[in-house]
């Protein structure tokens, strides 16, 4: 399994933790951490506290019209791979979200493994890189 943690390297204020969801948008989604920040924020997302589901599931599905993969629960990651190896998706395991692009992991934990086990996962479409294009000269 490729893994790549260059792009978690992005500044994030020091003020803020526990943004794994937050780094997973930035990435798959191709935008800034402020970006990726306040469509979180504006979602109901507080600072330093871990991003509830229902949080996550706005963002990804309401602002960003990305597309939820709905019978990949339970999978390992390394069967999620084999089954998706194109695309930008953000999954989420127990405790955690990251990124896979063109089946690449991208994340800083070492407990993502490739049998660690998927609990969701959304595809960034075209829908998304025309939202994130849409409002990126607000982030600039």
């Amino acid at each position: 399994m490729k893994r790549d943690s260059t792009a978690y390297g992005a500044v994030r204020p020091a003020y803020d933790k526990n943004d794994c969801s937050v780094r997973a948008i930035m990435i798959a989604a191709g935008c800034t951490y402020e970006h990726a920040s306040a469509m979180f924020s504006v979602a109901g997302r507080r600072l330093l506290k871990g991003t509830p589901s229902e949080v996550t599931q706005c963002v990804h599905e309401k602002y960003l019209g990305m597309e939820r993969i709905t019978d990949v629960k339970g999978w390992p990651i390394a069967a999620f791979l084999a089954a998706h190896p194109h695309g930008s998706y953000v999954l989420h395991r127990s405790g955690h979200a990251f990124a896979i692009i063109e089946g690449v992991l991208h994340d800083w934990e070492r407990g993502t493994g490739p049998r660690s086990t998927i609990l969701a996962a959304w595809k960034a479409t075209e829908v998304t890189k025309a939202k994130i294009a849409a409002t990126k000269e607000l982030f600039e």
